[in-house]
């Protein structure tokens, strides 16, 4: 009886919504694909890869100061203009994100479009609005 139980299938008390839910599946936690979850993860293992290289090669303390540099780089913003996205520049670079073109980098972001503004004038009205 109880082999049967786990292999019975889970009774629908409701019909799947697919265009709302985007979930064509009767459990709601299934498993991505394997290359889909290796995709996502590749960033992340391959700076740990880095690191671990690093700190084999150099020391413990080589990858320790790359963290806090990055810690500090993803702190610091330019100043906030109204128009512009404030940006980590010092980060991106760190990254290395600076040397490669992705399709976010042409793709009609609001940040690249050519609107001309007067960066003067716009640091001048928040700075009034902020004073008043």
């Amino acid at each position: 009886s109880r082999a049967m139980e786990a292999k019975s299938a889970e009774i629908l008390r409701q019909p799947l919504d697919v265009l709302r839910t985007k979930n064509s599946s009767v459990e709601a936690g299934v498993a991505s694909h394997p290359v889909q979850i290796i995709q996502k993860q590749h960033k992340v293992n391959t700076v740990e890869g880095k690191m671990k290289m690093l700190a084999k090669i150099h020391g413990v303390h080589v990858p320790m100061r790359l963290k806090m540099d990055q810690t500090i780089l993803a702190q610091q913003k330019r100043f906030p203009v109204p128009g512009l996205k404030p940006s980590f520049v010092g980060l991106e670079t760190m990254l290395g994100q600076d040397e490669t073109i992705e399709f976010e980098d042409y793709l009609n972001k609001q940040e690249f479009s050519e609107k001309q503004i007067d960066i003067h004038t716009e640091i001048e009205k928040t700075m009034f609005k902020a004073g008043n």
